[in-house]
């Protein structure tokens, strides 16, 4: 209506200024020509964050010089938020009759805007003839701040006006993501930028061998997924911890197995390297559970827990000694009166599994006898007919463990001499006669001594009559 009502003024000032000149014949004089008085919101384009309170200028840049200004500042509510309007210093100087207008934040509307000087003086130089303080609004988006019902005037009428209108953007916010460990974040919506107030939803990944353990920076707490609201810039960091796996290693046998590193537990996708290291006769084996074969060291990859068995096996064979012999006093080849004990220790680390007495007879055969067990580590053989026949004789040991380990004892050779040979120096001869005669006419039990040829406790012509049968006869 204001706008109307200058347009009217305007125009009948126009036809009394030609009619007068019509009428008294006078024709005017050149003018000089005015640019037109510039009205602008500055700065024209400002972005600012939801809650943030600035202040916006509206500028006047004089075409001539001027006395008052007039106008009204429409904006969008839903983003902005007008505080307070202050005179500007377009007028500075003067004394001026300020009227800062009534603001309207539901309509978003600031009107009745006004200034002039009082009495005489007018302005050519350009300033600012309003600052207006503005709240952004919890939002997002743009307003366009505008200007209407602009009037500037001289002394004593209405000047041309440009008007320039301004915007105003509130922000987007910035979701930053850091990841501390392997893993990954999805988040909902996914946008380089949201409004004030946008709920994201974020949802965090492991790698594999990985978890997600918690949040920290805007976000706190495990859970996952978790919502965050952009009411500012965010930053965020997931953290991922590696799965923790154990590794039991269980020994068979007698040895160590070490481990590099050797650690109690072991982040998912760690090598680890074991080495089987075997006790004094024993030998490693084999690796078990979830390790296999026989190489040393080997490698194992920490995905899970993990259970190996370091086999051993034991490789010392069993030990001989002490082997004695014993026999019968008198030695007798009449297994009713002469017998021959052999003994020995055996002892092994594991456990021994044989033992055998090998004689070798004086016609050249071979007898394998089990020999018993005592105790635990004492063997004998006792025979009254292993070495019955007269001749030489030679004996060892060969025994054997539970893990097949084998082992000999040295050889010993023993001879058994004829019951006809009386001082056993492998012949019958005139001396092994005259033996028997010094005891002749003797008696005692059967087979008492040697010189009871025939082992019936008396000492006569027919053991004489024996060694005769014999005499010059070798059994050596």
């Amino acid at each position: 209506m204001k706008n109307i009502r200058r347009e009217k003024r305007a125009a009948s000032l126009s036809m009394l200024l030609i009619l007068t000149m019509l009428l008294t014949g006078v024709i005017p004089l050149p003018v000089q020509a005015y640019s037109p008085t510039a009205v602008a919101v500055s700065p024209t384009s400002r972005t600012v964050s939801a809650g943030q309170t600035f202040s916006l200028n509206i500028t006047c840049t004089p075409g001539q010089a001027i006395k008052s200004w007039e106008l009204k500042v429409s904006y969008n509510p839903s983003y902005l938020h007008a505080n307070t309007v202050t005179e500007g210093n377009l007028f500075n100087g003067y004394t001026t009759f300020f009227n800062n207008g009534t603001i309207n934040n539901t309509a978003g509307t600031i009107t009745n805007l006004y200034d002039l000087i009082l009495g005489s003086g007018s302005v050519t130089n350009a300033g600012t003839c309003v600052i207006i303080s503005f709240t952004a609004c919890l939002a997002s988006g743009t307003s366009t701040v505008g200007l209407s019902n602009v009037g500037v005037t001289n002394a004593t009428s209405y000047q041309s006006v440009t008007v320039t209108n301004g915007s105003v953007t509130l922000r987007n916010y910035v979701l930053s993501l850091t990841i501390d460990g392997s893993g990954s974040v999805a988040r909902n919506p996914n946008q380089t930028s949201y409004g004030y107030g946008t709920v994201v939803q974020l949802t965090a990944t492991g790698s594999s061998g990985w978890v997600f353990s918690s949040w920290s920076g805007n976000l706190s707490g495990s859970s996952n997924p978790a919502s965050i609201t952009m009411n500012g810039n965010k930053s965020v960091t997931a953290h991922f911890t590696q799965n923790q796996y154990t590794l039991t290693v269980t020994v068979n046998g007698s040895g160590s197995v070490t481990k590099n590193p050797d650690q109690p537990t072991y982040g998912s996708g760690t090598v680890v390297t074991l080495t089987a290291v075997a006790s004094s006769g024993w030998a490693f084996n084999s690796w078990g559970g979830d390790l296999s074969g026989n190489q040393n060291p080997k490698t194992i990859t920490m995905n899970g827990n993990k259970l190996v068995y370091a086999n051993f096996v034991d490789s010392m064979p069993p030990q001989i000694s002490g082997v004695t012999r014993t026999t019968s006093n008198p030695l007798d080849t009449d297994p009713a009166y002469g017998w021959v004990n052999v003994s020995a220790t055996v002892t092994d680390n594991v456990g021994v599994s044989q033992v055998k007495l090998r004689i070798h007879n004086p016609d050249s055969t071979w007898s394998n006898v089990t020999m018993t067990s005592r105790t635990a580590t004492k063997y004998y053989y006792r025979s009254t007919i292993a070495f019955s026949t007269e001749g030489n004789y030679s004996y060892y040991l060969w025994v054997k463990d539970a893990a097949n380990n084998a082992n000999t004892s040295s050889t010993v050779v023993f001879s058994m001499p004829a019951n006809w040979d009386m001082n056993i120096d492998g012949y019958c001869n005139i001396l092994d006669l005259v033996s028997v005669s010094n005891f002749y006419g003797q008696s005692g039990s059967s087979g008492w001594i040697r010189q009871d040829a025939d082992n019936n406790g008396l000492i006569q012509v027919l053991d004489l009559v024996n060694l005769s049968n014999h005499y010059g006869t070798s059994w050596y």
